[in-house]
């Protein structure tokens, strides 16, 4: 498993240096852990604007445009999805956790292989920037207690669609989705688009 701090990660994306705790702390006093499915996604959370250092990031990496303050909690272990948005996606560790990441370019013919996806093990505390059309999904947990992570992305992003796309992988407002068989998503009808093996971070 690689570092987020590692060269290797200059590909997906950049980490932010800085404290972040007021965001750290919010996460941690604020946002639930699910109790009857794997992860609790929460897309935007009015309290978590007011948290000094989400305005100064929304400066920083979107340069003032409208954002949505939202969080991914959970105790995930397995790849199961790949997506990729139009625009960056902030992250805030709020507890340690693994990202597992791959480049659009390792897209072929409407397919990718696990075997193109890493694993990058984020400490406690750490703002990271993803790069448009990175492709990542949930986080994963880095032990038996789960993890909390912020995600900021661009308003509206992961909105229902009013509309049938024509890409296949479009399944979300700004976010195009590969899943792999396994997933939940893929009996949802989301579009298989991952080859290999679910990857799964034990513990």
């Amino acid at each position: 498993m690689l570092k987020i701090e590692s060269k290797e990660f200059l590909e997906y994306g950049y980490v932010i240096e800085g404290n972040y705790e007021d965001i750290v702390s919010f996460l941690l006093t604020n946002s639930p852990m699910p109790t009857n499915d794997i992860n609790l996604y929460e897309r935007d959370d009015e309290r978590m604007a007011l948290v000094p250092s989400i305005k100064s990031l929304q400066e920083l990496v979107f340069g003032g445009s409208e954002i949505e303050t939202g969080y991914c909690n959970g105790y995930n272990n397995k790849l199961n999805c790949l997506e990729y948005h139009a625009s960056p996606e902030i992250n805030v560790a709020a507890t340690d956790l693994v990202l597992l990441l791959a480049s659009r370019k390792d897209i072929k013919n409407g397919f990718i292989n696990s075997k193109d996806v890493k694993a990058f093990y984020v400490k406690k505390g750490t703002c990271l920037v993803l790069n448009p059309y990175t492709l990542h999904f949930s986080p994963c947990r880095a032990d038996e207690n789960g993890f909390k992570c912020a995600v900021i992305l661009p308003q509206g992003t992961n909105k229902d669609l009013t509309f049938k796309p024509k890409d296949r992988m479009l399944w979300k407002e700004n976010k195009w989705l590969l899943a792999h068989s396994e997933s939940k998503q893929a009996s949802l009808g989301a579009y298989i688009g991952i080859k290999g093996d679910n990857i799964e971070i034990k513990l």
